[in-house]
């Protein structure tokens, strides 16, 4: 929690008119802004003081720009037990929840997007995402070339994929996030930088375009929904509506 508010803090706009060394708002002033005492708050970024009231974090969230999901975020950074001991997950029954979904394409993730099902039409909007031998939107996203040309959106639909990685792990981080985000930032430049950025954004209701191989741009609405399985999300999508670019 101390890492994320001092992130943010740094993002923040400063005062108009001021010329400043470096960017953001400084400590005092979110402490002012908050009104809780400068040492309370620095304790709460150097991670000294882990328990903040609602009211209290809510103010400081205030003061930094956030919004609901940051706040959500905020709160469930400081109510997290740590880092989870993995769970047991019954692919073959998702694999037949997916497949009852066709013709709709449809996929089950994991909390750190690792594909746990999914459908032949849904391979089919991934390109290449089934060729890695651990499947993981995220990566295929940031690292596979095919994702560029898929995507009609890709640098927004890849932005809303890290930032939906940094939500599902907010309350308790998969054993497998360190390694994923540090195998990513080694490979992509791109990713670290939006990791870093502590962009929050939880999968909702959307929609997404995908650029077809004879050149027609697809829109698929798409709904995502939390499956009552510990950290497991399915994405469906509705359907498509076909342009001509």
């Amino acid at each position: 929690m101390g890492e994320f508010l001092r992130t943010r803090r740094r993002q923040a706009v400063a005062p108009v008119g001021e010329r400043r060394r470096t960017p953001g708002l400084r400590r005092e002033e979110v402490a002012t802004a908050a009104a809780v005492s400068h040492d309370y708050y620095t304790r709460l970024e150097q991670g000294r003081e882990r328990n903040p009231s609602d009211d209290v974090l809510a103010a400081i969230g205030d003061s930094l720009g956030f919004g609901p999901d940051d706040h959500a975020y905020a709160r469930a950074l400081r109510d997290r037990p740590g880092i989870g001991a993995g769970i047991d997950i019954d692919a073959a029954r998702m694999s037949r929840l997916v497949e009852s979904l066709r013709p709709n394409p449809a996929y089950v993730l994991d909390q750190v997007s690792n594909v746990v099902a999914i459908n032949s039409e849904g391979a089919e909007l991934f390109t290449g995402l089934m060729d890695h031998p651990r499947p993981n939107t995220c990566r295929y996203l940031l690292t596979d070339p095919r994702a560029r040309e898929r995507f009609v959106d890709w640098e927004d639909n890849a932005r809303r994929s890290v930032a939906a990685l940094r939500a599902a792990n907010a309350d308790v981080a998969d054993p497998g996030l360190d390694a994923l985000t540090t195998e990513l930032s080694a490979a992509s430049t791109t990713f670290g930088e939006w990791w870093a950025s502590f962009a929050v954004a939880p999968r909702r209701a959307d929609a997404k375009r995908f650029r077809d191989t004879d050149g027609r741009v697809i829109t698929y609405p798409y709904e995502s929904l939390r499956l009552p399985d510990p950290g497991l999300r399915m994405t469906v999508y509705l359907a498509a509506a076909c342009q001509i670019d």
